[in-house]
């Protein structure tokens, strides 16, 4: 499509002295002549065949066409600043902000973050700790590793690690006067929840155990915090092996049964397709993908 629009020259001059009502100023924001600004003030008028300013002895004044034109010039300028200013921000830009669940930071991440520096020595990482799921139009986050379904609405989403769940608890349970060796024990102990009642509701209902109350007990929205509790022998809770591999091999915690439940929750990476644009984001995606299990 044929555009036919003025020289952006005389538009950024009608611009800065329409909004200053003045040429010398104008000129001095431009860093340019006064003469400059005039000139290419008289460019844009015989361009559109109309005058855009009434020029009195002591000041400068707008037509009603000047008036008419200079938001848009503003409005149009504005945009195509914003854009390029963008641009360059994305080009440039070797800096990523990454938020994460601080459990899978700390027992997933954090061992392998020495790899991804090894092979992007060029890309530093910004790391933010929390759980809810980012809202990327709200926060300024590239990219985000999170814990569901992956059905968030506005992203692209690879799942990432899949957990398994199976009870842990400190040792000390397992030979008291109702030893958990045995599976209706259970029920003398205080569950451990990771967030809320759902998973140890879903374990049970695997297990065929159907007298247990599962929802009363304590609710610990840390990982790492809920398996501490257990190594500290407050109650029983659900643990993952990614979590809690190095607290049963060094027996801090036992596992007292061998049943397992997996389900259909799992650590996603996550962030909008247009954040992948910047080479940095992707590039510590398809890093964080090729490490999945």
């Amino acid at each position: 499509m044929t555009r036919h629009l003025p020289p952006l020259n005389s538009l950024k001059c009608f611009e800065a002295a329409g909004r200053l009502l003045s040429f010398t100023r104008a000129a001095r924001e431009l860093n340019v002549t006064q003469a400059a600004v005039s000139h290419q003030i008289k460019v844009i008028e015989e361009d559109l065949g109309v005058e855009l300013f009434v020029r009195y002895p002591r000041r400068l004044a707008l037509t009603s066409q000047g008036k008419a034109l200079l938001p848009e010039v503003i409005g149009a300028l504005d945009k195509i600043s914003s854009a390029v200013t963008a641009l360059r921000k994305e080009e440039t830009k070797t800096m990523i902000s990454v938020r994460l669940a601080p459990s899978f930071a700390a027992k997933w991440l954090s061992p392998r973050l020495k790899l991804f520096w090894q092979q992007y020595p060029e890309i530093d990482l910004c790391l933010y700790h929390a759980h809810p799921v980012v809202d990327f139009d709200q926060e300024e986050i590239d990219i985000a590793v999170s814990y569901g379904r992956g059905d968030w609405p506005g992203v692209v989403s690879e799942p990432l690690l899949s957990l398994d769940f199976f009870p842990i608890c400190a040792p000390g349970f397992m030979h008291n006067d109702k030893p958990l060796d045995n599976l209706d024990n259970l029920k003398y102990y205080t569950l451990l929840h990771d967030a809320n009642y759902e998973i140890w509701n879903d374990w049970l209902r695997l297990a065929g155990l159907q007298d247990i109350q599962v929802n009363k007990g304590t609710i610990i929205d840390d990982t790492n915090v809920l398996v501490q509790a257990a190594v500290d022998g407050q109650g029983v809770a659900l643990g993952s092996t990614t979590f809690v591999e190095e607290f049963l091999a060094s027996g801090r915690l036992v596992k007292p049964f061998d049943i397992t439940l997996r389900n259909e929750f799992a650590y996603h990476v996550v962030c909008p397709k247009s954040h992948l644009s910047n080479p940095s984001v992707k590039a510590f995606r398809d890093w964080l993908l090729e490490l999945r299990e």
